[in-house]
């Protein structure tokens, strides 16, 4: 009696454990494809290809979407001035993001900041 009751709970344990595992894996991909995504962004934009094209100082907030397409719908952008916006919207534009598994109609906030040398 006490062996079946030993059994059972050990049973019951593995069970939840097993289900935890697969839930948490789950989750995994959308959170490390954002953080692809962002990572991806952040590295075009700050290092682009001209760097005389950076602009000297200020921030930009923008919101955007990724279409199935593989392109970056901007919704908003908040910067300190236009020079940054205009920037920063022509860099995304230009970004691929075709390789990314992206959750449908999911939006993504990233921020950047720019410094003068």
């Amino acid at each position: 009696m006490k062996t079946t009751i030993v059994t059972r709970t050990i049973l019951i344990a593995l069970l939840v454990g097993f289900i935890s595992v697969i839930s948490a894996y789950a989750a995994s991909p959308a959170a490390i494809s954002a953080k692809n995504i962002r990572q991806k962004l952040v590295e075009a934009v700050m290092n682009p290809e001209d760097m005389t094209t950076l602009p000297s100082t200020g921030e930009a907030e923008v919101l955007f979407k990724l279409n199935d397409e593989g392109t970056i719908d901007i919704r908003k952008i908040d910067a300190t001035n236009e020079d940054i916006a205009s920037f920063v919207k022509t860099t995304m534009a230009n970004v691929p993001c075709k390789d990314f598994v992206h959750p449908y109609n999911q939006y993504y906030k990233v921020k950047f900041r720019f410094t003068q040398n």
